[in-house]
């Protein structure tokens, strides 16, 4: 293979790496939380840390608020629109909506 094909192989192969790790990279969306539970914006790079599995459980409209990143702004325009999931899950989480 000549050299310019290895360079846009190798570049092709950088450009889905880096879409991969940012379907893996997720940002919680939600409201801040009491006692500091979980503040609006944490962003998790390996999964969702084992100690908020508790919280998961509790208040399961947490799960629903973490979102991959690179689909953060479409999460986040469902947030203020009434009649969405997710406008539901945030207002629960405020505890203004049907829990």
């Amino acid at each position: 293979m000549s050299r310019t094909k290895n360079n846009v192989k190798l570049q092709e192969e950088q450009v889905v790496t880096v879409k991969e790790n940012l379907d893996s990279v997720k940002i919680y969306l939600g409201p801040n939380l009491p006692g500091g539970r979980l503040l609006q914006s944490t962003v998790f790079r390996a999964g969702i840390p084992a100690y908020l599995q508790p919280l998961i459980v509790e208040q399961p409209d947490v799960e629903e608020l973490i979102v991959p990143v690179n689909g953060m702004n479409a999460v986040q325009e469902r947030i203020v629109q009434s009649g969405t999931a997710e406008y539901a899950a945030y207002q629960r989480l405020l505890g203004k909506g049907n829990n």
